[in-house]
């Protein structure tokens, strides 16, 4: 008799470990299908701002030589290089020029400059340090700049704008920019022309 009772005994206990193990399972399941629910409610609740300086999409087409769609026509595809004709025309070199200090300066190289951390330091830079003045207007201001050897930035122009305060801003943001990793040309680091962009989205 006390064999069967121990039997009883040991069954019950395994029907309620086993009866136990599934009740946690499924609190753990249901643990994670909440909190699952919670981070995709939340990434919802928060969209991008419509004031943010660049978006993923264009982001990603984004180049020394990107043009916006709306300006294909008015700017070519190496609006960055043309930006310093003048220069080069007075070279007997096609691909740079010497200015008056005796530097060569490189309308493009095999390596191109770069803003130290890449992409997405550079849009991090410019939507932490942009500027909307009370006549800010929706558009792209086109910036063409030499990268010094040194990484410093110089001789910044426009070449296409919007209007004069946000010329000026675009200006100043790529003046005040840190310093970048310079162009390479032939394994050797160089001065070189490039250009941005710089996008106004109020």
């Amino acid at each position: 008799m006390n064999f069967y009772t121990g039997l009883i005994f040991a069954a019950a206990l395994l029907l309620i470990s086993c009866d136990s193990k599934q009740k946690k399972a499924s609190k753990t399941a249901d643990q994670s299908a909440k909190m699952e629910k919670e981070e995709t409610s939340g990434s919802k609740s928060n969209p991008q701002t419509n004031n943010e300086w660049i978006d993923e999409s264009e982001a990603s087409n984004l180049s020394s030589t990107w043009v916006d769609e709306e300006d294909k026509g008015s700017l070519s595809n190496t609006w960055a290089e043309d930006a310093f004709t003048e220069e080069s025309e007075g070279s007997s070199l096609s691909n740079s020029w010497v200015d008056e200090e005796g530097e060569t300066i490189y309308k493009k190289t095999e390596v191109p400059p770069e803003f130290v951390g890449g992409k997405e330091a550079l849009f991090k830079y410019v939507s932490e340090n942009i500027q909307y003045s009370e006549d800010v207007e929706r558009g792209n201001v086109y910036i063409a700049f030499v990268v010094t050897k040194d990484g410093g930035i110089r001789d910044a122009r426009v070449v296409k704008g919007i209007n004069e305060s946000c010329d000026k801003e675009a200006l100043r943001l790529i003046k005040n920019m840190p310093k970048w990793d310079p162009g390479m040309q032939k394994g050797k680091i160089v001065s070189s022309v490039y250009g941005l962009p710089i996008i106004f989205r109020p």
